[in-house]
């Protein structure tokens, strides 16, 4: 099976938006989770077991270094590179 193209830094935020509910408007690549999108360790948490479920995987080590939007894609793409694939939702979206 032929590798899934990987999400663009624009799809990975439409696809963190939709999943915690935020305006589109709010999640830039320099938006902080904690401060700026208020999203508490459960709701970060949650965030990564729906990613999980899509066959996003993001290299554990990496997540403690995840500050802002643009820290999770880093790690998405670390994880990408390591096998992960893009989701069909968000491929077909």
């Amino acid at each position: 099976m032929p590798a899934s193209p990987l999400l663009s830094l624009d799809d990975f935020c439409h696809l963190i938006a939709n999943e915690l509910q935020l305006d589109l408007g709010a999640v830039r690549p320099e938006a902080r989770f904690v401060e700026d999108l208020l999203v508490d360790s459960i709701r970060m948490v949650d965030l990564l077991l729906r990613l999980e479920e899509m066959q996003i995987t993001f290299p554990i080590e990496a997540m403690w270094d995840v500050k802002t939007v643009e820290d999770a894609y880093r790690a998405y793409m670390q994880g990408a590179s390591a096998g992960g694939q893009a989701p069909a939702e968000a491929r077909a979206g």
